[in-house]
């Protein structure tokens, strides 16, 4: 006797196979694409550099210039100067750290990063006498090292002084503030005799009003006692004529009065017969040989 066979049944399910491997593929393809994303500026600043100095060329130009020779590309100054900028402070900041580290004429100073600027910080005890703005001769060469990386990037320096709270007691200085402001007039006529551009330079003196720790303690103290170099990215300064904005929102109201005048509608005029029916009865009335009052009209 045969057996009754079963009829086969057809997977409709067989899409999800491909289904499965479209979406593997596509989450390595994601995981690859994030992780050429994250890119350690800091490490590729270093690599560039030594790179750059063992072959003698200039891997990575930094005027957004090509390696190759040719047309320059017609996007070439797309690239936002911010992004630039940020490149000229991460390289200026790795080659201090590599310096700080292997130069003992640059051990004491502090690299900081804040926001879109490089600090270099300069402790008074390493570079300055208390009370005193000459810049000691022993650490005048540490100021020479530091010239030619800020001179030979596009980068702007502001030089602030900064003291402590204690007043000054030598006749020399009649307040911190002049302190301060002559700390960093020394500091800038060193970076200026070693080629840095005086146009990129400037300098302010905060006194004791920039603190950075408590003022109450010895060490706070001597922490707020310092000259910071703080470069940045040099931005293009545009200049827009000043208008005062009150004088715009006072006239602003009157202005939209007029519209409303203007836009008013007219008063519709009556087109009624028996509106207009009294004004034409009134001009056409008669008197009648009885003496009363007769209207010329259907009524005759």
């Amino acid at each position: 006797m045969r057996k009754k066979k079963h009829p086969e049944h057809v997977n409709h399910e067989r899409w999800l196979v491909s289904y499965a491997d479209f979406i593997t593929l596509l989450f390595a393809f994601f995981v690859v694409m994030f992780a050429v994303s994250q890119v350690d500026t800091k490490k590729l600043g270093h690599f560039t550099e030594a790179f750059s100095k063992a072959v003698g060329i200039t891997v990575m130009p930094l005027t957004g210039q090509s390696v190759l020779e040719g047309p320059a590309s017609p996007n070439a100054d797309d690239t936002p100067s911010g992004e630039s900028g940020t490149g000229e402070l991460d390289e200026i900041g790795a080659s201090l750290a590599d310096l700080v580290g292997s130069d003992p004429a640059l051990r004491g100073i502090q690299i900081i990063r804040r926001g879109n600027e490089l600090v270099l910080r300069l402790p008074e005890n390493v570079f300055f006498d208390i009370g005193d703005a000459r810049v000691k001769p022993s650490t005048v060469s540490t100021l020479k090292v530091i010239a030619p990386k800020l001179a030979q990037r596009s980068v702007e320096v502001r030089i602030e002084g900064h003291t402590d709270d204690r007043p000054i007691v030598s006749g020399r200085y009649r307040s911190n503030w002049e302190l301060s402001t002559e700390r960093a007039m020394g500091v800038m006529g060193i970076l200026i005799g070693n080629s840095v551009p005086p146009g990129r330079l400037s300098i302010a003196g905060y006194g004791e009003y920039r603190p950075i720790a408590s003022s109450a303690t010895e060490e706070g103290r001597r922490q707020n006692r310092r000259v910071d170099l703080v470069v940045s990215p040099v931005h293009p300064m545009r200049e827009v004529p000043w208008t005062d904005r009150r004088d715009a929102q006072a006239e602003a109201p009157s202005d939209q009065a007029n519209l409303d005048e203007d836009a008013a509608p007219e008063e519709p005029v009556a087109s009624d017969p028996e509106d207009a029916a009294p004004e034409e009865d009134a001009g056409v009335a008669a008197e009648g040989p009885d003496g009363s009052a007769k209207a010329r009209g259907s009524a005759e």
